[in-house]
């Protein structure tokens, strides 16, 4: 589902910020060493509506993400 309007803009918004840019380099610095995956903390996603949105452009970007075990606190993002 593509997003529209103003949450369309927001997303865009976001996917510039130094936010998401941080988590690119992680995840390129972890392709890098070899791995095919990276965990990631719930701390250090930021707020809930920055959670919605690294993982919303995440999978837009191509990377499979997914949630850990209930009580982790963490997403595992595969490329």
């Amino acid at each position: 589902m593509q997003a529209q309007g103003q949450a369309a803009t927001d997303l865009d918004t976001f996917d510039k910020s130094e936010k998401m840019m941080e988590i690119r380099s992680f995840l390129r610095i972890s392709a890098n060493e070899g791995n095919s995956s990276s965990v990631i903390s719930f701390e250090n996603l930021g707020n809930s509506r920055e959670a919605i949105f690294i993982i919303t452009l995440l999978r837009n970007h191509g990377y499979t993400v997914n949630y850990g075990k209930k009580d982790d606190g963490v997403i595992i993002v595969k490329w």
